[in-house]
């Protein structure tokens, strides 16, 4: 008996567990219901208005890029930022702008040798293709993990740069960041 079969045993009866199952259902269609209309609004809201407000004292995050997948970040710069946060969020945007330029380059590559590799192997297809009906015009997953894996072979050294460098990079962010918060937690004690 799994945990959730004795605890419907020992409740079967009781008043107080009648009562957590009526509102566990009510909560959980509530809350179907309200996901559903918040991805509905997000959705209709994010086709219209893409840009932070003015306002914003937050880091906004955008839609991904069309050729990296990465999601652009527009930094929020507090109108009082000290010599140390603005440090801090310079070094966060190189780190962004390196990552950026890292996928965005690759994947241009990877895009360019699946096109290649493609059209050379539709071409053999074609050549070798003897029957009735039309030439092939795709190829199957099996034909496409040979490029996948001759990718990722061929990558493998530069995806090991990648992530040690990227480690290595974040792993620098850390100091910068604790610097901050200490220095808004002094400022915050301060004003208290």
């Amino acid at each position: 008996m799994n945990c959730r079969g004795a605890f419907q045993f020992l409740c079967e009866n009781s008043l107080t567990c009648t009562l957590y199952r009526h509102t566990y259902h009510a909560n959980a269609q509530q809350y179907r219901t309200n996901a559903t209309r918040t991805t509905r609004e997000n959705q209709q809201n994010s086709k219209t208005n893409t840009q932070p407000p003015e306002s914003s004292m937050n880091d906004w995050v955008g839609p991904p890029h069309s050729v990296s997948n990465l999601r652009p970040v527009k930094y929020y710069i507090p109108p009082n930022e000290t010599p140390l946060e603005k440090n801090y969020r310079e070094r966060r945007q190189e780190v962004w702008k390196w990552n950026q330029e890292f996928w965005e380059k690759h994947n241009k590559s990877f895009v360019q040798k699946k096109e290649e590799y493609v059209q050379s192997k539709l071409a053999d297809k074609r050549a070798s293709f003897k029957g009735e009906g039309d030439p092939p015009q795709t190829l199957s997953a099996d034909e496409m993990s040979i490029f996948y894996k001759r990718f990722l072979n061929d990558n493998y050294k530069n995806h090991i740069w990648y992530n040690k460098e990227w480690y290595k990079k974040n792993i620098s962010l850390l100091w910068p960041a604790l610097q901050v918060s200490f220095s808004r937690f002094m400022t915050r004690l301060k004003r208290s």
